[in-house]
C-alpha cells in the first residue's frame, strides 16, 4: 500500500462491482459485464473510469436518472444504419449492443452504424471498439453528452468532453487502439484527483470565473485538448451521435438554460470489415509491422521504450494484474458506504 492508496486483486475488485450491481438491481449478465468494464479500465491505469464511478451510478440509480431495467429498442433500421433507443440505461451495456448491431450490419454488408440515444455514462469506451478489433473488424466508438467544457470565447461551457476510440486488429501484436477525450482531461480524473487530495496539472480545467485552476474543487468546466481543435472535434460529435439520434445535448442545454433530466448521453459504434478493403491477415502483419518500426524508433533521453498505441495501457495492465490494482483511499471510503448499505463485504486490501 502506497501512500492514500489501497491495493486490490482484479478479481476482488470484480467481484465486489458485480455484487454492488447485482444487489441494486441491475440484470445478472449486465452487473458481470459493467463491473468487467471497470475494472479493465482501472488495469490499464485509466482510474478516471474504474470503480471510481460506483457511488455515482448508484446515486443516478436513487435519483431515477439511471434505468438498470430498461429495455433496448431498436426504434429505426436502414441497411447499414441501426438506431437503438436505449431509455436511460447503463451506458456500457447500451454501447455493447450497439457493437454487436454494429459487426452484425459489417457481416452483411461490410460496414454498420449504430447509433444510440438516450442512454446513461458509457465508461472507458476504447474496451468498445476493442470488442470489434478482436473479431477482424476496424471498431470506432464515441460518445456524447451534457456541456461540461469550455468553449474558445465563451465564457460557458458549450462542449462536452466526447471522447472517440478507434481500433484494429493486430496478428501476434495486440490491437492497435486509442481512447481519448476531447477536453484536455475527463471528469473522473477531476473526481480522481478529489478523492486521492492532490492537484490537477495546469489547463485541465477552469474556475467559475473561467481562469485556469489547479483546484479540482474548484473546476468548473474542463478545457478543451488542443484549444480549438478539441472543441471542434467535440461539437462534431455531437452532430454525428445527438443530432443523428434526434436527441440534442448541447443545443438543448444552450437554449432552455438547462440540461435535460437526468445524465443523458448519445452514443456511436461502428465496425468496418477489414476484408472488405484488404486481406485480414495481410492487414494484421502490416499492423504488426508499423507497432513493431514504432518500437525501434530510436529515443530521447529518459525515454526507455516508444509505445505503439494501445501499448502504454497495456504495459500497465500485466502489471497491475499481477501486482493488484491501487485505489485511492477517498474512494475506498465511498465503496464501502455503498457496500454497507447493500451488506456486502468490502474485500480486504491485497485480497
Amino acid at each position: 500500500m502506497s501512500q492514500n492508496r489501497v491495493l486490490y486483486s482484479k478479481g476482488a475488485l470484480l467481484r465486489l462491482a458485480t455484487d454492488i450491481f447485482a444487489a441494486a438491481g441491475v440484470r445478472a449478465a449486465d452487473a458481470e459485464l459493467w463491473a468487467d468494464i471497470l475494472i479493465w479500465a482501472n488495469l490499464r491505469g485509466v482510474d478516471s473510469h474504474g470503480v471510481l464511478r460506483i457511488p455515482e451510478y448508484i446515486a443516478h440509480m436513487d435519483d431515477g436518472k439511471l434505468n438498470v431495467g430498461a429495455e433496448l429498442k431498436i426504434a429505426r433500421q436502414a441497411g447499414a444504419a441501426v438506431t437503438i433507443d436505449a431509455d436511460q440505461a447503463p451506458g456500457p451495456i447500451a454501447i455493447a449492443a450497439a457493437m454487436d448491431e454494429a459487426m452484425e450490419r459489417a457481416r452483411d454488408v461490410q460496414v454498420g452504424w449504430c447509433v444510440v440515444r438516450n442512454m446513461t455514462h458509457a465508461g472507458a469506451i476504447g474496451y468498445f471498439a476493442l470488442q470489434a478489433a478482436r473479431q477482424g473488424f476496424a471498431g470506432l466508438v464515441m460518445t456524447s453528452s451534457r456541456p461540461l467544457m469550455a468553449y474558445p470565447g465563451a465564457r460557458i461551457a458549450a462542449a462536452s468532453t466526447n471522447p472517440i476510440a478507434i481500433a484494429v486488429p493486430g496478428g501476434e501484436h495486440p490491437p492497435l487502439f486509442v481512447d481519448m477525450s476531447t477536453s484536455a482531461s475527463g471528469m473522473g480524473k477531476i473526481s480522481q484527483a478529489k478523492d486521492a487530495g492532490t492537484a490537477i496539472p495546469e489547463g485541465w480545467a477552469v474556475d467559475a470565473a473561467g481562469e485556469t485552476t489547479t483546484d479540482p474543487h474548484k473546476a468548473a468546466m474542463l478545457s478543451p485538448a488542443a484549444g480549438p481543435k478539441g472543441a471542434g472535434l467535440s461539437l462534431m460529435i455531437e452532430c454525428l451521435t445527438s443530432l443523428f439520434a434526434g436527441f440534442p445535448l448541447i443545443e438543448y442545454a444552450l437554449e432552455t438554460g438547462s440540461p435535460r433530466f437526468g445524465r443523458p448521453m448519445n452514443g456511436l459504434a461502428i465496425a468496418v470489415d477489414v476484408s472488405a478493403f484488404s486481406d485480414l491477415a495481410t492487414f494484421r502483419t502490416l499492423a504488426d509491422g508499423l507497432a513493431r518500426q514504432l518500437g525501434n524508433l530510436p529515443t530521447v533521453d529518459g525515454v526507455d521504450q516508444v509505445y505503439a498505441p494501445g501499448e502504454r495501457g497495456d504495459a500497465v495492465l500485466a502489471k497491475r494484474e499481477i501486482e493488484g490494482i491501487p485505489v485511492a483511499e477517498g474512494t475506498v471510503k465511498r465503496l464501502q458506504g455503498i457496500a454497507e448499505r447493500f451488506g456486502i463485504q468490502m474485500p480486504a486490501a491485497g485480497a
